[in-house]
C-alpha cells in the first residue's frame, strides 16, 4: 500500500494543478442471519471496516483526471478476523491490499465530456438488472448488486453531450477481452471472437416536480451466436410527500428467447422513499424482482427491504462523522440451486455504519 501513497505524494508535489486529496472511513457491525427455508439456517456476527482515499486534479480548461485507492472487494470493504490465507501472524494479522478502484482522466464543460479507464457510474437499479439477472444470479439481483460487487464502476469509456437543453449520458464498458482469432494447424476451422462490451445510454426529462430518465443498457460481443442481454426502462422522480422525496423505477432485461440455452427474462421494481426525520434523514426502499430461465422452465420471485436512518455527529469544513442504523430483509422462492437454498429463503441483516468523510 506504501507505494500507492508514495505515488499520490509524488504527483501532488510535481504537478502543477488544483490537486484535492478526499475520502471516507467506515465501521459496521453486522448481524447476518439467513434462513435457507429447508430448516436450515446460520447467524453470524462480525465487523467490517473500508478506508478509501480519493485524489482529483484539474489542471485547467476542462481536463480533469481523478483516482480512488480501496481494497479491491465487495463494496470494499475487509472483515476484521478473517484469514487472509497468506497472514504471517495469526489470524487477526491478515491486512487487505489496496489497489485503484477508480483511475480515469478526460475533458468536461458545459456543453460535452469525455473520459476514459476506470470511472464510477452513478447508481441505479436498472445495473443490477441487466449484470446480475438469470437464473443463477438472482439471488444477488435485489439490494445493491452493482454497488457492491462492481464497486459502482466499470471500465471503459463514457462522457455527455447536450442537445437541446437536454443531457444525454452515454458510457461504453469494456466487459471482457477475448484473443480475437484462433488459428489451428491441423484442419479445424479458426476461431472467431469479439471482446464483450455494454453500451449505456439515458436522458432526464423535468416536468416541474416530477422527472423522468429513461434508460437503455445493450451488451454484444463475443463468439458467433452468444448471445447478450439487454434491458430497458426509467426511473420517476415524484413530486415530494410530506417532505419526502419519493421515487419509483422499473426496468425489463432479456437475454435471447424460449429455446435458446441460457435464455431468461427478468424485471425489477423499486419504490423508495427519503426525508428528513428530527435531526437525521430516513431513506426507505422496497424491490420486488422476477426471473425466468426459458431452457430450465424455473421462475424465481425475490422481495427486498432497506431501511436506514441516518444522524449526523459532527459536521465541520473539514469533514463529518456520521451514524446509520439500517435494516435489511431478503425474501425470495428460489429454486434449489445447492442443498441450502430449497423453497422460501430469507436473509436479515442488522447493521450500523459509522462513517467519516473527509476533505
Amino acid at each position: 500500500m506504501k507505494k500507492y501513497f508514495l505515488l499520490f505524494a509524488i504527483l501532488a508535489s510535481t504537478l502543477e494543478a488544483d490537486i484535492n486529496f478526499s475520502g471516507d472511513a467506515r465501521l459496521r457491525p453486522r448481524l447476518d442471519v439467513k434462513d435457507n427455508g429447508d430448516g436450515s439456517s446460520t447467524s453470524d456476527f462480525y465487523f467490517l471496516y473500508r478506508a478509501r482515499v480519493n485524489l482529483k486534479a484539474d489542471i485547467g480548461e476542462g481536463w480533469f483526471f481523478s483516482s480512488k485507492l480501496a481494497v479491491n472487494s465487495a463494496s470494499g470493504m475487509s472483515q476484521m478476523g478473517k484469514d487472509g490465507g497468506s497472514a504471517p501472524g495469526i489470524t487477526s494479522s491478515y491486512r487487505p491490499s489496496a489497489s485503484f478502484s477508480e483511475a480515469y482522466f478526460g475533458y468536461a464543460d458545459d456543453s460535452c465530456g469525455f473520459w476514459s479507464g476506470a470511472f464510477p457510474l452513478k447508481y441505479n437499479s436498472s445495473l443490477d438488472l441487466h449484470f446480475y439477472s438469470g437464473a443463477y444470479g438472482l439471488d444477488n439481483l435485489v439490494d445493491i448488486p452493482f454497488a457492491v460487487f462492481s464497486n459502482s464502476s466499470v471500465t471503459g469509456f463514457a462522457g455527455y453531450n447536450t442537445v437541446l437543453s437536454q443531457k444525454f449520458n452515454w458510457f461504453l464498458s469494456v466487459d471482457k477481452n477475448l484473443v480475437e482469432v484462433e488459428s489451428f494447424s491441423d484442419d479445424q476451422d479458426d476461431v472467431k471472437k469479439n471482446d464483450n462490451y455494454t453500451l449505456g445510454l439515458d436522458l432526464t426529462v423535468d416536468a416541474g416536480p416530477v422527472s423522468l430518465t429513461p434508460r437503455a443498457l445493450v451488451s454484444f460481443g463475443g463468439a458467433k451466436g452468444e448471445l447478450s442481454p439487454a434491458t430497458y426502462g426509467a426511473d420517476l422522480k415524484l413530486p415530494e410527500l410530506a417532505g419526502f422525496a419519493t421515487g419509483l423505477s422499473y426496468y425489463m432485461s432479456a437475454l435471447g428467447s424460449d429455446g435458446d440455452a441460457g435464455s431468461y427474462q427478468a424485471d425489477h421494481a423499486r419504490f423508495s422513499v427519503s426525508g428528513p426525520v428530527g435531526k437525521g434523514k430516513l431513506k426507505l426502499f422496497y424491490d420486488m424482482a422476477s426471473s425466468k430461465s426459458f431452457d430450465l422452465d424455473e421462475t424465481n420471485k425475490l422481495s427486498f427491504v432497506w431501511l436506514a436512518y441516518s444522524h449526523t455527529l459532527y459536521k465541520g469544513e473539514s469533514g463529518a462523522v456520521t451514524v446509520s442504523p439500517t435494516y435489511r430483509l431478503q425474501r425470495g422462492e428460489l429454486n434449489p440451486m445447492d442443498c441450502c437454498q430449497d423453497g422460501d429463503y430469507s436473509r436479515s441483516k442488522f447493521e450500523v455504519t459509522v462513517q467519516m468523510k473527509f476533505k
